[in-house]
């Protein structure tokens, strides 16, 4: 049986200027891609411009994946831009912080369990252990890190450790009370979503999942 050819998602961001999306669909069409989807922000006060598109070939693996290098080298060569690229078949390792709130981890553990998160729970991390016996019973690993307010940078550079520890590329924030620092967010590198306000953010994290590995167009910046 063949293996599916994976579609290429890259995000990218950068100075805003004019002609970036024609620049890249012309790119992709001119190697013979197709494009799937792709999504595209300007931040008007910062001048920084944040797309993410998919597409694909009907090529080789090793070909689509040479492709995706070359688009990469592209956009920072020609267009000043960062980007990272990820591949459909890819699965993200989530890493979830809580506090007391079920709701958002049962939300979570049941789509995926169901297969509906194109993604793994790693691990959970909380402030507080009355969430540890939901985790447990998903078999995903509890962590409890208390958060005392006279110590914080103990308990993030803890947090961060263990997220590191398992390998977490995207954080989700789900009903944590607390207020992560600006240094926390700069050392732990991996994107952050926060779906704190009910279920509401759930459909949001199922889209950025949707066949998305290491990277996730809303939490580039990091500042969610």
């Amino acid at each position: 049986m063949n293996t599916p050819i994976p579609s290429i998602i890259a995000l990218l961001h950068g100075p805003d200027q004019p002609g970036i999306v024609a620049r890249i669909s012309n790119w992709i069409f001119s190697r013979g891609g197709n494009i799937l989807d792709t999504d595209q922000y300007c931040d008007s006060e910062q001048n920084v411009f944040f797309q993410r598109v998919e597409w694909m070939h009907h090529e080789d693996r090793a070909h689509v994946r040479r492709l995706a290098d070359a688009f990469a080298k592209m956009v920072q060569a020609d267009l000043g831009m960062r980007v990272r690229i990820g591949f459909s078949d890819e699965r993200a390792k989530l890493g979830v912080l809580v506090s007391k709130i079920p709701h958002c981890l049962h939300e979570l553990i049941y789509r995926w369990q169901v297969g509906e998160l194109k993604g793994d729970l790693a691990c959970v991390v909380s402030n507080h252990r009355d969430l540890e016996p939901l985790a447990e019973a998903a078999k995903v690993p509890f962590h409890h890190v208390p958060v005392p307010r006279e110590n914080r940078a103990a308990s993030e550079a803890e947090q961060l450790e263990i997220l590191h520890r398992y390998g977490v590329e995207l954080v989700v924030m789900a009903r944590y009370m607390q207020i992560v620092s600006a240094d926390f967010l700069e050392r732990l590198i991996a994107p952050v979503i926060n779906i704190h306000h009910g279920f509401r953010g759930i459909p949001n994290l199922l889209r950025i999942l949707k066949g998305i590995n290491r990277i996730l167009v809303v939490c580039l910046s990091r500042n969610i």
